[in-house]
């Protein structure tokens, strides 16, 4: 008897087991990581940051920042280690000076989703040489209802688009608006016929879009066009760019401009139902495409050239971003105030003769990164404007970046 009671517990026990199992919601294909506890920034100095959070699953540690919050084009990560804490430390940042950043923790197996802190936050480095502060709390930039206010609800694409990363059968494409909408990007291997869609959940990641391309083929050029709209009817479409997919066996592509095939506006800001084109105002301003180009093929020559510069190739490129950002900046600036060029020629873009102290010791890619560099410098200082102070902080770090090249350069011939 005492036995049989034994099995009949050891039965409801059971079948209480199987009932939880089964009523228990397993985890779904997409389900969004979450931000537990977070972000802080752990660390500040006039020089660099350490932003930390957790999340509820171990994932990975991404940090996208800029000095614009509407232009989050900067990334920095940490290793994933399979923690729930996430600690990335950003370096080379400007001292006494706002950034704005927003934290994003992903899973690359698994079936889980990825979670993005809620907003675009911001910090501002201390003066030079002033102490460390520590866990102090990032503060909430703008909100977007504000800016679709301040903005009329017209949409404009703000910065990109640009491929974050790519490899043999898929991409990540990623651009920014002044204002929250839809995340759609069109795309096939034959520029007449791009019947291909993917897009990203309505204003997922704030200001910020990006969006997955997969099952792609190695070694395949695709043209895309990126797309964000309202409910409201204020679109806009980008240009017409393209890439080329890494053959299998090669290194991946990341952070890489996308080369344009045509331009839908002509340059000259035309609108799409009640968005800006993205190129508007640049046909304005040859001495700044002309910079924005050089600092494009400088971008890319750096990431080609082989590992020599004792880790100075890195600070290089994290300047020529910085560059970039600032030159779009300035057109962006001088489309919405109305300024144009007194300059309305194409630019002629002439050719700069190599440095004597790099032909001999560096790789190829390196001595064209210089020269690209040089242009782009060239091209600044013959600028008709400051537009807004921009040209001037664009210069400031295309200067920083040859001299920190320079001593890449010298590193490298001591070995």
């Amino acid at each position: 008897m005492q036995s049989t009671k034994k099995l009949f517990l050891l039965a409801i026990a059971m079948t209480l087991v199987v009932a939880y199992a089964v009523a228990a919601p397993a985890p779904q294909a997409g389900q969004d990581i979450r931000i537990t506890n977070g972000p802080i920034l752990a660390e500040v100095n006039g020089n660099a940051v350490v932003i930390a959070w957790s999340t509820d699953v171990p994932s990975s540690s991404r940090v996208w920042y800029a000095t614009d919050k509407n232009n989050l084009t900067h990334v920095a990560e940490a290793p994933e280690n399979g923690s729930n804490t996430h600690r990335v430390r950003i370096d080379n940042l400007r001292p006494d000076t706002t950034y704005y950043f927003q934290v994003e923790s992903a899973q690359s197996r698994g079936n889980r989703g990825q979670g993005e802190s809620e907003g675009v936050l911001s910090f501002r480095t201390l003066s030079s040489g002033a102490q460390t502060v520590h866990n102090q709390k990032p503060v909430v930039a703008a909100t977007e209802a504000a800016a679709g206010m301040q903005e009329n609800g017209k949409v404009r694409i703000t910065n990109g688009p640009i491929i974050e990363e790519a490899d043999g059968n898929h991409a990540r494409i990623a651009w920014t608006t002044n204002i929250q909408g839809s995340t759609r990007v069109t795309y096939g291997t034959d520029m007449g016929n791009m019947s291909k869609l993917a897009e990203a959940p309505w204003g997922a990641g704030g200001l910020t879009h990006r969006v997955e391309l997969k099952n792609l083929q190695p070694g395949t050029t695709y043209y895309f066009q990126a797309e964000t709209g309202q409910a409201a009817g204020s679109e806009v479409e980008s240009d017409i760019f393209s890439f080329r997919t890494p053959n299998n066996g090669e290194a991946a592509i990341r952070q890489q401009h996308p080369q344009m095939v045509r331009s839908e506006g002509q340059g000259s800001g035309q609108q799409v139902g009640s968005g800006q084109q993205v190129g508007a105002g640049a046909v304005d301003h040859p001495r700044m495409r002309e910079a924005l180009q050089a600092l494009q093929q400088a971008r890319a020559d750096l990431q080609q050239a082989p590992p020599q510069l004792a880790g100075h190739r890195q600070n290089v490129i994290n300047l020529v971003d910085q560059a970039i950002q600032e030159v779009n900046s300035a057109i962006q600036f001088a489309a919405q105030q109305g300024i144009t060029s007194p300059d309305s020629r194409a630019s002629q873009q002439s050719y700069v003769q190599p440095m004597a102290s790099s032909a001999n010791s560096t790789s190829p890619m390196i001595t064209d990164a210089q020269r690209a560099l040089v242009q782009a410098r060239n091209a600044l200082q013959q600028a008709a404007h400051h537009f807004g102070g921009h040209r001037e902080k664009a210069l400031d770090d295309v200067n920083q970046a040859l001299q920190e090249l320079s001593l890449g350069i010298q590193a490298a011939g001591q070995r």
